[in-house]
């Protein structure tokens, strides 16, 4: 079984999308709804890490889809999943050179 670390830059990404639909909404309720997909995906990442996509096989990066607006980039390294990305859908990904 693997474990998850989040690098600073993903957690401040997935916290600033929670954030900006908090805002937006003017109500906690769907970011609560992305918290449980995203603790959903982890569960799943740590039995069945090899099942996201590889965007950047130089680099060993893959995304996985959360809740079918957002996405986790994650590098996988010995027993640990380093999520080093999150994103929303319509955000551009190239910045990350994660692919997309």
């Amino acid at each position: 079984m693997f474990s998850i670390i989040w690098m600073p830059e993903a957690e401040k990404e997935y916290f600033s999308n929670l954030e900006y639909w908090i805002d937006h909404n003017k109500s906690a309720e769907y970011s609560l709804k992305i918290i449980e997909e995203v603790v959903k995906t982890e569960a799943l990442l740590t039995t069945n890490s090899y099942i996201g996509k590889i965007t950047n096989s130089e680099l060993n990066v893959l995304k996985v889809i959360v809740s079918k607006k957002f996405y986790i980039y994650y590098k996988i390294v010995e027993k640990t999943i380093n999520i080093v990305a999150f994103k929303a859908g319509k955000e551009d990904h190239s910045k990350h050179n994660f692919g997309i």
